[in-house]
């Protein structure tokens, strides 16, 4: 049964309303404990859905948003992102944990990562261990963490994930700045924290044309994009063809898989 896929078709060309409502929606059907948490940031209004599995004082942090660009179905970004996230809820259902886990849904990314500045300005990071954010899981057969700079290359989160990829054989790729692209970990490490990564999946054929495109400059990007010389993911990526067709399940199991066995051990080691 295609679990992840029918999760992201859900989501589908939903407006960010609508796809809160149906993320609160199958965690009532599941009976999952969740709170909502509300924020007003440069006046726009929003809500973070948190689920929180463990007890004790220090945390880590898993999360996707559930905004769209407008005009955009949002399948790969960032409804993939939310299936994974899904997953690993009822992966950690099953789990004994020493610390806590918290999955958040976090709301208006796209505009200015609204959802994740406004809860950290309402939560201390003193107790946070680290944060694995995800943004377009949903196609391809390799993970790109991202972004990995001098500020955070020694963090212990990024080896804690590269042991697990090592394990299971995954192939994947260490990405440096990106100029035009961020995530909701950004404003983890603009707070100074660095254990706060980004986690992408890509094709591993498209590695060097990936690699060439997003490190282009600004003005750069949008030449290429004029000209058509962009790989598929960026192709569809905040456009109107980021739509579930293109979508495979097998990228979205192997970040669950990831995330969960990364999290775990990472709950282990604290």
């Amino acid at each position: 049964m295609p679990y992840f896929l029918d999760l992201v078709k859900k989501l589908e060309n939903k407006s960010n309303e609508e796809r809160k409502n149906i993320i609160i929606k199958i965690l009532k059907n599941k009976k999952i404990k969740y709170k909502l948490e509300d924020y007003s940031y440069f006046g726009t209004k929003g809500v973070n859905i948190i689920v929180e599995f463990g007890k004790g004082n220090k945390y880590s942090i898993a999360s996707a948003h559930y905004d769209v660009v407008l005009g955009s179905p949002g399948a790969n970004d960032d409804a993939s992102a939310i299936s994974v996230l899904f997953k690993l809820i009822e992966n950690l259902r099953k789990i004994k944990l020493k610390n806590k886990i918290k999955i958040i849904f976090f709301g208006d990314e796209e505009i200015g990562r609204f959802g994740s500045l406004s809860y950290i300005k309402k939560h201390s990071l003193r107790d946070l261990i680290g944060v694995y954010h995800m943004e377009l899981v949903g196609m391809g057969d390799s993970i790109g963490l991202w972004p990995v700079t001098k500020f955070n290359e020694n963090s212990y989160i990024i080896e804690n994930i590269e042991k697990v990829l090592e394990k299971e054989n995954i192939y994947w790729e260490i990405i440096g700045n990106l100029p035009a692209f961020y995530g909701d970990d950004l404003s983890f490490r603009e707070h100074r924290f660095k254990h706060a990564i980004c986690i992408s999946v890509t094709y591993k054929k498209d590695k060097e044309k990936i690699k060439r495109f997003v490190k282009s400059s600004i003005p750069s990007l949008i030449f290429k994009y004029h000209l058509g010389l962009v790989p598929k993911m960026f192709k569809l990526y905040h456009s109107k063809n980021d739509k579930s067709i293109y979508l495979n399940e097998n990228a979205m199991g192997m970040t669950a898989d990831v995330l969960t066995e990364s999290l775990i051990n990472l709950d282990k080691k604290f």
